[in-house]
């Protein structure tokens, strides 16, 4: 149990790692982001099924869950997946993946005031403080100018609809974790995302369906190279992503765990650097010191 709490409290570094590698590869497909939604969800739902039977925690558990854990998660897959991961998926097309992330840094207070009002999780005032040294640090790396744009050039857009888009995927995130959070009262975290997967999953299968664009986005999406990169953005970002996301909620207060996904720019930085070939400059070298700096003092037992 201790170990597992140990883990639960250092997997939102890690799914926000995992977030940083799905974005940097999402902005670079060409392909409507609701598609790309539909097919992250086809298949980080799939390898969350086939984990169940390996890692998941029996039968018995889904039998006691009463009908309500089902209703708010299939709520939450709503809200945060099949509405909120489309609407940031157009954001980071729009504004490429660092600019987008930087929205993300609205998760936490949202957060806060859902888990205050909802939750009754109320934060002492060290880790308030450490909350804010983290998302001053990631501001102040999104604030490098020195890094060329990390937009793939493949998608048009208005910078005030990627703004938009971004402020509303942060909100619909964090009432989707909100809600998954209750729910964990009887559901696991792994049994937790597969069922917010594939409820997102059926979900925008049948508005594709409805609207006659399924045909078109087989086409996008079965495109040369497009499979592979969709696959490893999938595995990576969604399933271990997701999976992981549900674990660190579980374990420390939904705020915290927010925090922590949130210095995803960060992780977007070394990425840009090493895969565009970008310095990293002075700036965003102090950021990331300030970034990391608050997560090692929110991770530490007041």
């Amino acid at each position: 149990m201790g170990s597992a709490m140990e883990f639960g409290q250092v997997a939102g570094l890690v799914a926000a790692a995992c977030w940083a590698i799905g974005s940097f590869i999402y902005s670079r497909l060409d392909a409507p982001a609701a598609a790309m939604n539909l097919a992250k969800n086809a298949i980080s739902g799939t390898l969350l099924l086939l984990s169940i039977p390996l890692f998941g925690s029996g039968m018995g558990l889904w039998i006691a869950a009463p009908a309500s854990a089902y209703l708010l998660l299939v709520i939450s897959a709503v809200v945060g997946i099949q509405i909120g991961d489309a609407a940031y998926f157009r954001s980071i097309q729009i504004l490429g993946p660092r600019k987008a992330l930087v929205l993300t840094t609205l998760t936490p207070p949202i957060s806060a005031v859902l888990g205050w009002f909802w939750l009754a999780e109320q934060l002492e005032l060290p880790a308030l403080i450490a909350m804010a040294i983290t998302l001053v640090g990631i501001a102040v790396v999104i604030r490098d100018r020195n890094l060329a744009s990390d937009r793939s050039g493949l998608h048009e857009g208005n910078p005030r609809d990627g703004l938009l888009l971004g402020v509303f995927a942060a909100f619909c995130q964090s009432t989707g974790l909100a809600l998954s959070k209750v729910s964990m009262q009887y559901l696991p975290p792994l049994e937790a995302s597969a069922i917010r997967i594939v409820t997102a999953f059926v979900g925008g299968l049948l508005v594709a369906q409805y609207t006659g664009v399924l045909p078109r986005w087989k086409q996008q999406l079965f495109a040369p190279g497009v499979p592979k990169r969709l696959f490893v953005a999938g595995f990576i970002g969604t399933y271990i992503g997701i999976w992981l996301s549900l674990v660190s909620a579980n374990s420390v207060d939904l705020a915290i765990a927010t925090t922590q996904m949130s210095v995803t720019p960060v992780f977007m930085v070394l990425l840009v650097a090493i895969f565009l070939r970008k310095k990293i400059s002075l700036l965003a070298f102090i950021g990331m010191t300030i970034a990391i700096l608050g997560v090692a003092l929110l991770m530490r037992p007041w």
